[in-house]
């Protein structure tokens, strides 16, 4: 276990810290808040673990480690459901310190769980009613992703000003963030992309139906978040210096937090035009270069999204594959029997 701590404290860390200031916060904060909640200190083992079997090539210690890691975040998970159900000022720094080890640990799970599925879809023999149960699969293995992100409001709606104020204060405080209103050519030609999304939904030929107000809830956050990435890419969080290159990768992951409810089921239902707003969600994970648990995020968002959306639909998406350097021909079904 000590090994596992020693790797976690030096070298897990700095991978999920926004910011220096947010790197010193974890590591002076997370042994006093585990101290006295357990879950906490088998949350930060499992994500050592998987860490160290992403940085592994032996086979056998890889499989060790990720068993190592599914034991720890199944030994403490039920104890962790029970106690968020009751959110105080005691508990909201554990709560959400084991939120974000269970975010990061679903994120880099569920990885295996959709190459899988990618495998079994390439396959020649796929029949036409098991490739939309693997699509299916693949969109509700991504809507589970976005729940553990989401699950963490359940502790900062109630406690924000407590956490804020607290020792997790830099890791959580946005207050530096600049206005998400596009400036450069780029960033109005790209919010100008996605405006005409709209179009989807917003066109004399479609009648009104309630939920284009989600849809139109979510493109509005989703213009607002691309805008916030890009106009973070040209600043530094508080404590960085000005070589660093890296944006604060919190405002993409902040996008999901923000996403309407009712948007979650409209993405569990393969609503196409939800799936094509997770297309061009893709292109902001694409900006993360150096993060082990994101690793091909954007490339399985994207497949996954069009997949759901349906070849005859394709043309909503070209741009972002083009960005993202995806073929779109090489993800047609060409062999799917009856």
């Amino acid at each position: 276990m000590k090994p596992v701590l020693s790797h976690f404290a030096a070298h897990t860390i700095p991978t999920i810290s926004s910011s220096p200031m947010a790197y010193a916060s974890w590591r002076e904060t997370i042994p006093v808040i585990a101290a006295p909640h357990s879950y906490v200190l088998h949350g930060i083992l499992a994500v050592g673990c998987l860490h160290l079997a992403t940085n592994t090539n032996v086979a056998s210690e890889k499989e060790d480690y990720q068993t190592m890691a599914a034991t720890h975040m199944n030994m403490k998970i039920a104890q962790y459901r029970e106690d968020v159900q009751n959110v105080s000022t005691t508990n909201a720094e554990a709560l959400f310190t084991f939120s974000t080890m269970f975010t990061i640990f679903v994120h880099s799970t569920s990885k295996k769980e959709r190459r899988d599925t990618f495998e079994l879809l390439d396959r020649t023999n796929v029949s036409t009613e098991d490739h939309q149960k693997l699509v299916l699969d693949l969109a509700q293995g991504i809507c589970r992703v976005f729940r553990s992100i989401r699950g963490v409001l359940l502790i900062l709606v109630p406690c924000w000003h407590h956490i804020r104020n607290g020792s997790l204060g830099p890791i959580v405080e946005r207050d530096w963030w600049p206005s998400p209103i596009p400036v450069t050519v780029e960033e109005l030609e790209h919010d100008q992309r996605l405006r005409n999304l709209e179009k989807m939904w917003a066109r004399p030929e479609r009648s009104y139906e309630y939920f284009f107000d989600t849809l139109a809830r979510a493109l509005k956050s989703l213009r607002e978040t691309s805008t916030l990435v890009s106009r973070l890419a040209t600043l530094t969080s508080p404590g960085q210096s000005l070589s660093h290159e890296d944006f604060d990768w919190t405002s993409i992951v902040h996008f999901i937090t923000e996403l309407p409810f009712e948007f979650m089921t409209l993405l569990e239902q393969q609503c196409m035009e939800a799936w094509v707003l997770m297309a061009h969600y893709a292109l902001l994970p694409s900006k993360i270069e150096s993060s082990w648990w994101l690793d091909g995020w954007a490339v399985d968002m994207f497949r996954t999204s069009a997949l759901a959306i349906g070849e005859d639909n394709w043309d909503w998406i070209v741009w972002p594959a083009t960005v993202l350097g995806i073929e779109l021909d090489e993800l047609r079904v060409r062999h799917v029997s009856d």
